[in-house]
């Protein structure tokens, strides 16, 4: 699936895929990435002035029934189309920062349009989401589709998909008489995205190196991860917060958090030490700040 990282989140954003050639000597160079930040400015600049010429079929998506979710379609504002509204003057924004290999912080800005917030519960970055989706490029090339919902863990999607899915919510699952399902008033909405948030220099046989990506994602349910089935949910262990699930590892064991089922490793697993009161607060025996699923001491 084209969406889909083939590597660590980390891995994905600072991944130096190699083109390489011989020398005469035998050796073989490897060209290095294009700096993140003239990238990005390049790109941005690009995703703007696509923005402001272009539109989408905003009108197909006027007064919805609970069911509907058209296909998204991006045109040129010119001919006929001469008065509609960019996409520019409809979207709204947010900043993720892309972390280099030497920990360097570059911020990218991703641009995205809420068509229907949905009515459920909003996925995190962590949950796994059931969703359709399209995926094109700013040729309106369309690179991978799914007209039929499929499961996706939001952590292990290209970064700027994973940073937009939570500003969707759920929509209701409505059971048939012949047993049959269908979902209602679902989440819906497309993100435009610089390459830093995608595959960056790592192309595939339908994306090239440095492509902006847009997605247009149909948001039908979700469901909340524990991936150690340690009773902490995955969002829970992502300490510092930067989605990166994989740099937390309390106990320095190379096991990261969420894949760890003795998070401290003190020889208690977390389940049985982390709410033992089901109040929904982690436990703190000795008061010292520090939960007991964390605290080896």
């Amino acid at each position: 699936m084209k969406i889909l990282k083939y590597f660590s989140l980390t891995t994905v954003l600072i991944l130096c895929f190699t083109s390489c050639k011989k020398d005469d000597d035998g050796s073989v160079d490897s060209i290095p990435a294009n700096d993140y930040t003239e990238q990005h400015i390049i790109e941005n600049d690009s995703i703007i002035d696509f923005m402001q010429n272009h539109f989408y079929n905003y009108e197909d998506f006027s007064n919805l029934a609970p069911g509907d979710g058209p296909e998204l379609i991006i045109d040129s504002i010119k001919g006929n189309n001469i008065n509609k509204i960019s996409i520019y003057d409809q979207v709204s924004s947010f900043d993720i920062n892309v972390k280099d290999s030497d920990g360097n912080l570059f911020p990218h800005t991703a641009y995205y349009v809420i068509i229907r917030e949905g009515i459920g519960d909003n996925p995190t970055v962590a949950d796994s989401v059931f969703v359709k989706y399209k995926g094109m490029l700013l040729n309106k090339d369309i690179f991978d589709q799914r007209n039929a919902p499929i499961w996706l863990q939001a952590k292990n999607i290209v970064r700027g998909f994973q940073e937009f899915v939570p500003l969707l919510k759920k929509g209701n699952i409505n059971t048939n008489s012949d047993g049959t399902y269908n979902f209602t008033n679902f989440g819906i909405g497309f993100v435009i995205m610089p390459s830093g948030l995608g595959y960056y220099n790592g192309a595939t046989s339908n994306i090239p190196q440095y492509s902006p990506l847009i997605f247009q994602v149909q948001m039908m349910t979700l469901n909340r991860t524990d991936h150690d089935n340690d009773t902490v949910l995955t969002i829970l262990e992502d300490l510092d917060g930067d989605s990166n699930f994989d740099n937390d590892d309390t106990d320095s064991d190379t096991i990261p958090d969420y894949q760890d089922p003795d998070d401290d490793n003190d020889g208690i697993l977390t389940k049985d030490e982390y709410d033992l009161d089901g109040d929904g607060v982690a436990d703190d025996t000795d008061g010292d700040g520090i939960p007991d699923y964390l605290d080896n001491e």
